[in-house]
C-alpha cells in the first residue's frame, strides 16, 4: 500500500525482497500501488509507475505479472482479489500474507491517498480475508503480518485469528525502514521452515536493522499464536465479567490499573493520541490492585494466557515492558471513539469500557478531585531543582485518579500564556491525604539546526521499566517547493543519566487517522509549536518561528535553556479522575535570582 508518503520506504523493502527473490520452492508476489509525487525512482529493472502493479519478485529482478491501472488498496474487494490471485496462481503448501502501510490499530491501516484516503478498517480486513480465502479454497494463512504502526493489538488479533495461525505486528510506531525482508532468506535455505521460524527470523532481522539504523530504542515486534487466541479470550472474559456486572464496584480498580501504563502512539494533542496501552501491564496491575479475589485471580490467569500466545517478541530499552499486545483504553469517555463499539469479533473489552465510563459518570460529588487548603505561600517553593508544587486533595480516593500533570509556560504581555511543556505529576498518600506534586526545572527546550533556533513544546514522560525519558515535540512540516504544512511529531528517547539522545524520529498522523514514519526531506522545513492561551481561555497551537528549521535530523541539536530571572511563570497542576472530573491549581510565580 505504497500510495502514501511512505512510498520511498516501500521501494527499499521491495529491494530487500529482491535481494532474496523467489526460488523453485518459494514464490514472492507483491501487489504494489505507488504515488505520483513522493518519488519517481525506478525499482531495479522497472521504471517509475504511478498505478498498481502485480509483481513477481525474483532475485535482483522484478517481473511485471499484471499492470492493473489505478486500484484502491483501501478496498476489501481489491484485498480479496489479491489473496485469491496469489493463492490460485502460485499454489503452495504454506501461505504468508503481509500488509504494509501506515497503521492505527483497531481503526485499520492505509490510506490510499489517490483513492479518497480510503483505509482498510478491521471490517474490510475481515471481509477481504474471508472472501479471498474462500474464493481460493484455502482455510487460512499460516502467517499474517502487519508491517505498520500500532497493529499488535488485542482487537486486531481477535479479528484475524479465524484466518491465520500466527500474526506478526508491532505495538509501537515503527521506524521508516520497517521490517528487514532479507529475513526471507530462511525460506531459500530451508523451504520447510514453518511460520513460527519465519516470524522469529523477521523479529531478529527487524531488531538488527533497527540497531544498525539507530532506531532501536523504542521498537516492538511480536509473534502471536492465533490458534490460542480463543483460550486467551476466554480468560479475558473472566476478567471482564465482574467489571461489567458491577461497574461502580470496580471503577476505581480499573482506574488504578490504567494509571502509568506504557502507552503507544502518544501525542500531546489528545485528538491525535492513539490511546493504546500495554495489555500485559494492564492485567498485571489488575492482579496486584484488585481487592476482589475473583478479579485478581482472573487477571493473573489472563496474564499467563497472554504470555502463552505471545511466542516471541523484541523490544527496545524504552519499551522493555511491552508484553506483545496492546489494547484500546482511553482514560476519559470524551476521548473514546464511538466507532469502537461497532467492531465485530472483539469480545469482552467494548463492554468493559462502556461499564468503566458508566462508573465514571456515577462518581459521587464528594469523591471527585478537589484541591483543598491551597495557599500560594506554602503550595510552591523554589530550590536547586527548580519550581516545586505540592497540593492536597484531602480524602479524595487515590485509586480514582487516572492522570495528573504539570503544564508550564510563561506569561507574556496582555495576559497571554505561552505553554512550553507538560510532564507527569506524582500522586501519593501522605498522612491520610492524597497529595499531588511536581517539579519543573525552569528550562525551555530549544531546537537548533546550526543556523537558526526556535523554542519548542515538549511532552515528557518516563518509561516506568527502563527509566528512559520519552519526549514528544509537536511540529509542522513543510516539504521543499510546497506552501502547505502538515502536523508532525518529533519523538525522542533520552538517557537521563548523560542526556544522550538515543533515538529521534519524525512521525505523522495523516487525515485518515493512521500513523506512520515521515520520510522528511532534509531540505524541508520544520516549525516547532507552542500552545498559546489567550485571556479569554482560547487555546491555539502556534509556530515559534516563521523562518523554520531544516528538517535534517542529524543537524538538529536540543538545548535546555534556563529561563531568565524575573520571568513570570504559568504553572498548572491538574488532576483527573476516571469520570473526567478534574481540578487544577494554577499559580504565577516569578523566576528568582540564582
Amino acid at each position: 500500500m505504497g500510495d502514501t508518503d511512505l512510498e520511498p520506504f516501500a521501494i527499499d523493502d521491495i529491494l530487500e525482497m529482491a535481494a532474496v527473490g523467489s526460488s523453485d520452492d518459494v514464490n514472492l508476489v507483491a501487489l504494489v500501488d505507488r504515488h505520483p509525487e513522493y518519488t519517481d525512482a525506478a525499482v531495479l529493472n522497472l521504471p517509475d509507475w504511478e498505478d498498481t502493479r502485480l509483481l513477481g519478485i525474483d532475485q535482483g529482478e522484478l517481473v511485471e505479472l499484471a499492470a492493473l491501472g489505478e486500484l484502491n488498496l483501501g478496498s476489501p474487494e481489491t484485498f480479496a482479489s489479491f489473496i485469491e490471485t496469489g493463492i490460485t496462481e502460485f499454489p503452495a503448501q504454506r501461505y504468508g500474507l503481509v500488509l504494509w502501510d501506515h497503521g492505527a490499530g483497531w481503526p485499520g491501516m492505509g490510506p490510499d491517498e489517490t483513492d479518497g484516503l480510503d483505509v482498510l478498517d478491521m471490517a474490510d480486513i475481515a471481509q477481504g480475508l474471508d472472501a479471498g480465502l474462500r474464493a481460493a479454497g484455502v482455510d487460512s494463512f499460516d502467517l499474517i503480518g502487519f508491517d505498520a504502526c500500532l497493529m499488535a493489538t488485542y482487537e486486531v488479533a481477535s479479528v484475524v485469528a479465524p484466518h491465520a495461525d500466527y500474526m506478526l505486528a508491532s505495538q509501537e510506531l515503527e521506524p521508516g525502514h520497517g521490517w528487514d525482508y532479507r529475513a526471507l532468506r530462511l525460506l531459500r535455505e530451508d523451504p520447510t521452515a514453518g511460520p513460527e521460524a519465519l516470524g522469529r527470523a523477521f523479529i531478529e532481522g527487524f531488531a538488527a536493522q533497527a540497531e544498525a539504523s539507530g532506531t532501536g530504542a523504542d521498537i516492538t515486534l511480536s509473534l502471536v499464536d492465533l490458534d490460542a487466541v480463543d483460550e486467551f479470550q476466554e480468560a479475558f472474559a473472566a476478567v471482564a465479567g465482574p467489571v461489567v456486572a458491577a461497574p461502580t464496584d470496580f471503577g476505581r480498580t480499573m482506574a488504578g490499573a490504567r494509571r502509568n501504563l506504557l502507552g503507544f502512539g502518544r501525542n500531546p494533542d489528545p485528538s491525535l493520541d492513539s490511546n493504546m496501552v500495554d495489555l500485559g501491564g494492564l492485567l498485571r496491575n489488575l492482579a496486584e490492585r484488585a481487592a476482589d479475589p475473583e478479579l485478581a485471580a482472573a487477571a493473573r490467569a489472563a496474564r499467563e494466557a497472554l504470555d502463552d500466545i505471545v511466542v516471541a517478541n523484541t523490544t527496545g530499552p524504552a519499551t522493555s515492558g511491552a508484553s506483545g499486545l496492546s489494547i484500546y483504553f482511553p482514560e476519559f469517555e470524551r476521548e473514546f471513539r464511538q466507532g469502537y463499539l461497532f467492531l465485530e469479533g472483539v469480545p469482552a473489552w467494548p463492554d468493559v469500557l462502556s461499564a468503566f465510563y458508566q462508573a465514571g459518570e456515577q462518581i459521587p460529588a464528594d469523591e471527585r478531585p478537589e484541591f483543598v487548603e491551597i495557599d500560594d505561600e506554602t503550595a510552591f517553593f523554589f530550590d536547586d531543582d527548580g519550581l516545586n508544587l505540592f497540593a492536597s486533595l484531602g480524602d479524595t480516593p487515590i485509586d480514582s485518579i487516572v492522570d495528573a500533570s504539570i503544564f508550564y509556560g510563561v506569561v507574556e504581555e496582555g495576559d497571554v500564556q505561552v505553554l512550553i511543556g507538560e510532564e507527569p505529576a506524582e500522586v501519593f498518600e501522605l498522612e491520610g491525604e492524597t497529595v499531588v506534586g511536581a517539579i519543573y526545572d525552569l528550562t525551555f527546550l530549544e531546537l537548533n539546526d546550526g543556523v537558526d533556533s526556535a523554542v519548542a513544546y515538549l511532552a515528557l514522560t518516563v518509561d516506568p521499566d527502563s527509566g528512559l525519558v520519552l519526549i514528544d515535540i509537536p511540529l509542522e512540516y513543510q516539504a521543499p517547493g510546497s506552501t502547505e504544512r502538515q502536523d508532525v511529531l518529533l519523538s525522542l528517547v533520552v538517557d537521563p543519566a548523560d542526556g544522550i539522545v538515543l533515538e529521534e524520529d519524525f512521525y505523522v498522523v495523516d487525515q485518515s487517522g493512521t500513523f506512520g514514519s515521515l520520510a522528511a526531506d532534509p531540505q524541508g522545513l520544520i516549525f516547532p509549536l507552542v500552545l498559546v492561551v489567550g485571556p479569554d481561555g482560547s487555546a491555539e497551537w502556534q509556530p515559534t518561528t516563521e523562518v523554520g528549521l531544516w528538517s535534517d535530523l542529524p543537524l538538529i541539536q536540543y538545548d535546555f535553556v534556563p529561563l531568565d530571572p524575573g520571568t513570570q511563570l504559568y504553572a498548572d497542576l491538574t488532576v483527573w479522575d476516571y469520570g473526567g472530573n478534574f481540578d487544577e491549581f494554577v499559580t504565577f510565580p516569578v523566576v528568582p535570582e540564582p
